[in-house]
């Protein structure tokens, strides 16, 4: 009873919703699979395409129920589906040939289309095996010149084991290594390659590549031929000259995992990249972190800085290359000075440079002169002379709390400061100033700060500012 109940309720699902394909997909998935009536399930698939004969699908669908039917057939009969194909069964055939028609009929394939066709038809072998092959041959008419998907869906499919690719019989399909699986995936790549030689199938190569090196095995040849397969596609990718930037920063970084990188080959990658992507900070910054690895002279590190700064067009590009300068610094004790003129270099810099840099000097002025009276007043000058971010003053404020015995009056200061830049627009420089006087300070200031806030904040900010400011008054609420 819940059966024809399912399908009547099914029935009039349709009737107002026939426009959306997935209600002809969850029918007939419903009639075949649930109410077991392949009848009506055919029925509402040539119902559905009707409606939808575009829907990709729909179509895999019908195909699959056709298949699921052949199947059946097989396990019914005491012979083989080999044997059955063979002589023509005549119920086997007419089942197979109706999921062709389907797939004849539908004149929208895709790649996308053909990577579900394949996957399904798998379950159904060695029946599939005809329609299979039809299909790799239309895809292959219709997207061998023209589709990088199409070969990185078939290497794929290759490193898969996938039995439609995998040559031989179905023991030697089934117990395909995977040695021999990424082999005839690297040559479909490369066939692929020689048709469509593009920085696109050069990417999926070598996506491929290291998503197969993400995974780890405990059989050390296995991770030896992965190891090399991905060198083998960085290095076709680099001659062919089909590198993307981000693809040729990656190699970099993985050349450098090793701490004695062949030189020859990282210059080689180095230079290829600078002379497709000369504005790129990505590639300067591997640069000066290869010669911090191998700890070139000093004359050299900035000298290709220097050129790197020549080059990039944009604050936001030289402050990773300045960062790799100070780490070079830092790596050399015999230089003491250096770092410290480094910092009052940086700091005369376009904001986007000298902001990051500021509050890092207040830390290396606190262990480099032994104390915070030089850190004050470094934090002075900087508050007078330059524009300042609220991390600035977070961080003098955070400094000046971590002494032994903090300076009131000093600490109150950064407050102060921070409030007067960005009291305007953030909560939290009030409420952190409020704060500070209940805990550490006069607490009575609390109403005169609050004032403040009220006459500086903006509506929207104040909004925020308020309930946070009511806790901090009354900590029971």
């Amino acid at each position: 009873r819940k059966i024809v109940e399912g399908s009547e309720a099914l029935a009039k699902m349709l009737n107002y919703h026939a426009d959306k394909p997935k209600a002809w997909i969850r029918a007939i998935d419903w009639e075949y699979r649930e109410a077991k009536n392949m009848h009506t399930a055919r029925h509402f698939a040539v119902r559905g395409l009707q409606q939808h004969p575009t829907c990709a699908e729909i179509h895999l669908v019908f195909i699959g129920i056709q298949m699921a039917e052949a199947t059946k057939l097989v396990k019914e009969a005491k012979e083989t589906a080999e044997e059955m194909i063979a002589e023509q069964n005549v119920s086997l055939c007419k089942q197979l040939e109706s999921a062709a028609l389907v797939y004849e009929n539908y004149e929208h394939k895709d790649v996308a289309f053909f990577a579900k066709l394949l996957e399904q038809l798998s379950e159904y072998r060695p029946l599939s095996n005809s329609l299979a092959e039809r299909a790799l041959e239309e895809m292959h008419t219709l997207f061998a010149d023209k589709s990088e998907d199409m070969w990185n869906m078939l290497a794929n499919l290759a490193l898969d084991g996938n039995p439609f690719l995998v040559e031989g019989t179905d023991e030697v399909k089934k117990t395909a290594t995977l040695k021999q699986r990424l082999t005839l995936c690297i040559e479909t790549f490369r066939k692929g390659l020689d048709r469509l030689p593009t920085k696109k199938l050069y990417s999926h190569y070598i996506e491929t590549m290291l998503k197969l090196n993400a995974t780890q095995s405990d059989d050390m040849a296995e991770e030896k031929a992965k190891r090399k397969a991905l060198a083998g596609a960085f290095r076709e990718t680099l001659e062919a000259d089909q590198m993307e930037e981000e693809k040729l920063v990656q190699y970099l970084k993985l050349l450098l995992l090793n701490e004695n990188p062949k030189d020859e080959l990282v210059m080689n990658v180095i230079n290829k990249g600078l002379q497709q992507f000369p504005h790129s900070s990505d590639i300067w910054t591997q640069y000066l972190r290869y010669l911090v690895q191998k700890e070139a002279d000093l004359k050299e590190v900035e000298r290709i800085f220097q050129k790197a700064m020549n080059c990039l067009d944009s604050d936001e590009k030289k402050l990773p290359v300045w960062k790799m300068l100070l780490q070079y610094y830092q790596t050399r004790p015999d230089l003491p000075d250096k770092v410290e003129k480094f910092f009052l270099q940086a700091i005369q810099q376009s904001p986007t440079i000298s902001h990051y840099f500021q509050p890092l000097y207040l830390d290396f002025l606190l262990f480099a002169k032994n104390g915070i009276a030089e850190v004050r007043k470094e934090y002075n000058r900087l508050v007078k002379n330059f524009t300042t971010t609220l991390e600035l003053h977070q961080k003098m404020a955070s400094l000046e709390a971590a002494e032994t015995q903090p300076n009131v009056s000093e600490w109150r200061n950064c407050l102060e400061q921070a409030t007067h830049f960005y009291g305007k627009s953030t909560a939290t420089v009030w409420l952190d100033y409020i704060r500070f006087e209940i805990e550490h300070g006069s607490p009575r200031k609390m109403q005169t700060l609050y004032e403040r806030a009220k006459g500086m904040l903006d509506e929207e900010t104040f909004a925020v500012f308020l309930p946070e400011y009511e806790l901090l008054k009354n900590p029971l609420l």
